[in-house]
């Protein structure tokens, strides 16, 4: 069973925060927390890193509200995240931190889980480098996290990886995948189907030269082995397909999307990985070719989801879903430092009422969250509903005295908060 994180309570720094739900106004008055955590950097993107032209946001706050509230009423789906560990190499970009660092890996996962994802997909270039490095603190990281779960993905880089000199392509990936059974598929974080680890491929073998069926029984753990598109589900020895981003396609992926899921639902008995994401840009990429999926203020992502939502439901479950991805900053589909809404709003005070205006898509937004303030001290009195553009102050239990009140959009899964300057109020209720 997937765990549910739908307003998980952290303490950080011995201050107490919430996350919220959406489901209506609460008065939370006991709820205590600063201003810094609701306007700074909550992520694991570096502080440092500063918004690119490819889309990507800087640092920023965005909202933890459970990614599982986007699927469809009574979802199982197990939610992962694709992850690239490459960044501190001096062939790729420079983002603020190095994916070979243990503290940035436990950043990392503790991130996603704050955000409801249920494990994380690494995407693989073979043993003895800095990316199998890196995998390997993923994998000591989710086995501190019960539930939270890991898998590889060969990436058909590791292909050239030097593994197995003068082999042919099948006895490169049965090499490949022997070292992967003895160094992931024991761990208890390694995601496994019926007991059995699931391994995905990135254009391993596009010319179907492999005797897939080989290589599954040179492997004593017998991987379940997932393969990419509507033909993976037809691909000799299929356990099953994943989808992914098709930038070269229109209407940004979506037909593609609603393809696969049909194909998907007429092999009952494969693995269905579907694919959310925000939009494609690598633009910044040394290997880009200027492909671009424009990210709609979060309208691509919301749209993916409802590509799902259209054809599964709580009798017709989705199995799987991949995020791509967590962090390929070049390509421009990164959601670890939050999609940009291109929303904000703008309160004001008349009388005993606290009012607010927006600019922007508010089928972006979560819920709003009300706060007083007492210095840097902020104290969540109540949330409402989208839709709301208002609230009686003299509904609320509100200290004698000048106050300072905060209005703050709280984005739905992956998208970014927003909290502009505070408003004056001086209570006046009953005079």
């Amino acid at each position: 069973m997937r765990r549910v994180y739908s307003c998980a309570i952290l303490l950080l720094a011995g201050i107490l925060t919430a996350c919220g739900t959406g489901s209506g106004a609460r008065t939370l008055g006991s709820q205590l927390a600063t201003l810094n955590p609701q306007t700074a950097n909550n992520t694991s993107a570096a502080n440092s890193f500063a918004a690119q032209s490819n889309g990507n946001l800087g640092a920023n706050n965005v909202s933890k509200v459970n990614v599982h509230s986007l699927l469809y009423p009574g979802a199982t789906t197990r939610i992962l995240a694709h992850i690239m560990l490459w960044f501190g190499k001096s062939n790729h970009m420079s983002v603020g931190y190095n994916s070979n660092d243990a503290s940035q890996v436990e950043r990392q996962i503790n991130d996603m889980i704050s955000r409801g994802i249920d494990g994380v997909i690494v995407d693989w270039y073979g043993p003895n480098n800095t990316v199998d490095e890196a995998a390997q603190l993923v994998m000591h990281e989710a086995e501190k996290h019960a539930g939270f779960t890991f898998s590889i993905m060969v990436d058909k880089g590791a292909m050239g990886s030097g593994v197995c000199s003068g082999c042919n392509p099948e006895q490169t990936l049965t090499t490949l995948l022997q070292y992967m059974a003895q160094t992931y598929f024991a761990s208890k974080a390694y995601l496994t189907i019926g007991g059995q680890p699931v391994v995905t491929n990135f254009n391993v073998d596009p010319s179907n030269s492999i005797d897939w069926d080989n290589v599954r029984s040179a492997i004593p753990a017998a991987p379940r082995f997932l393969f990419q598109d509507n033909p993976g589900f037809s691909h000799q020895t299929s356990d099953g397909s994943y989808s992914w981003i098709m930038p070269q396609f229109g209407n940004y992926g979506l037909d593609y999307l609603s393809s696969f899921y049909g194909t998907g639902l007429g092999y009952q008995n494969l693995e269905t990985v579907g694919a959310t994401y925000k939009g494609f840009n690598d633009s910044l990429a040394s290997w880009g070719s200027k492909r671009v999926m424009t990210q709609q203020c979060g309208q691509t992502w919301l749209q993916t989801f409802d590509r799902i939502n259209q054809l599964y439901s709580e009798s017709r479950q989705l199995p799987f879903l991949q995020l791509v991805t967590w962090n390929d900053y070049e390509e421009g589909t990164e959601l670890e430092s939050g999609i940009d809404s291109c929303f904000s709003l703008q309160a004001s005070v008349s009388g005993n009422k606290l009012q607010w205006t927006i600019s922007g898509n508010e089928n972006t937004v979560d819920h709003y969250a009300i706060y007083n303030a007492n210095g840097q001290n902020l104290t969540e009195l109540t949330t409402t509903k989208p839709g709301t553009r208002s609230l009686n102050l003299c509904s609320l239990s509100l200290p004698a005295g000048q106050t300072q009140l905060y209005v703050q959009a709280v984005g739905k899964p992956m998208l970014a908060n927003r909290m502009p300057a505070p408003v004056t109020y001086v209570p006046s209720c009953g005079k």
